[in-house]
Order: structure tokens, then sequence, then C-alpha cells
């Protein structure tokens, strides 16, 4: 059974629509999860909204600050871009935008080291 998006706001956001991040973001909205999606460029974000994430649960954001506006709390955050300095900033613009207790999930291909690091900054 699929729900669309309510007052509530979404399951999740995906930040990343090259292939991955797009089949990702169709997979969960086709399980019925509701998911908010940005792309740094937004003509990327509005193609994938008016095509094939054409969809009552997929929600397209224009802003950081409106994905993570878009979700419900505790808010769950999966970044899918390219691993290394990328991920570090985009972290680092995240953090204000987020409270106590929400996620943030790199889904790219970090080494683990990165991943050890990053934990400890953001814990």
């Amino acid at each position: 059974m699929s729900k669309t998006v309510d007052s509530t706001g979404c399951d999740l956001g995906l930040i990343g629509l090259a292939v991955m991040g797009e089949n990702l973001a169709l997979n969960i909205a086709s399980r019925g999860y509701s998911i908010a999606v940005f792309n740094r460029t937004t003509s990327v974000t509005d193609a994938f909204t008016g095509g094939r994430g054409k969809q009552p649960n997929v929600v397209g954001c224009h802003t950081l600050p409106d994905l993570v506006a878009a979700l419900k709390a505790p808010r769950k955050v999966m970044m899918m871009v390219k691993a290394g300095p990328a991920v570090d900033e985009l972290i680092k613009t995240l953090i204000p935008l987020l409270s106590k207790g929400d996620v943030i999930i790199d889904g790219g291909n970090t080494l683990y080291s990165d991943t050890e690091r990053r934990t400890k900054e953001v814990e």
C-alpha cells in the first residue's frame, strides 16, 4: 500500500540524483515510503521529478534547507555523492540544518577511515 506525503513530512531525504541516486529514490518510493530528493543542479531535480520520479510520494527540493524542512523528525538524510571532499563539504552544510538525533547516511564509496573520522566529528 503506497502512502502519499502528508503534513508530517517525508520519511527520507536523498541527496544526489545520478544513476544510483535516482534508482534508489524510485526503489524507496515503490515500497510506499515518501522521499524528498535534492541535486545541486536544480535542473536535474526538476527533470527527475517531472519524469521517472513524478509520483505522489516523491518531493523535489531546490535547496538543502528545503530538503531538511520536507522531512519528518527524526530526519534521515542519505547522501549519494562522489566520495571525498564533496562529502565533507555536504556534511558541513547539513549539520547546522539538522538536530540531535537526526541521521546522515553516506551511501557513496567512502574509505572506511573517512567514515570513522566523520562519525567522530558529527557525534
